[in-house]
């Protein structure tokens, strides 16, 4: 199976367990198998997936669809510029939260 295939399967089993963003999760998800950027999948959707590749990619569509978030799945999460390791142990950094860091700092940048 090429990455295009197993981009669009993988998003329809995310689409049907109503997973907001099921193709973008679909390809930053296959981006991690591959060990390639983004742009490399979007690119080259052609290409075939050895078979390891592809049941580790069903393996984190399956623990995808049933709710497990992204940034657990990548062991990763950007926030405020830096890159951070999560697990099961951390609070994912969220996008809301980069504001309040960002008032907070302009309240107290003459303090």
């Amino acid at each position: 199976m090429n990455i295009y295939s197993a981009i669009n399967k993988g998003s329809k089993i995310l689409r049907n367990k109503f997973i907001p963003n099921p193709q973008l999760d679909s390809e930053i998800l296959m981006s991690k198998i591959v060990n390639k950027d983004r742009k490399f999948i979007l690119l080259n959707p052609g290409t075939e997936l050895a078979r390891e590749n592809l049941n580790n990619f069903w393996n984190l569509i399956n623990q995808r669809s049933r709710g497990r978030p992204v940034a657990y799945l990548l062991g990763k999460k950007y926030f405020w510029k830096h890159e951070f390791i999560v697990n099961d142990d951390v609070l994912i950094p969220r996008p809301d939260t980069e504001l309040i860091v960002e008032q907070a700092l302009n309240l107290t940048k003459h303090r």
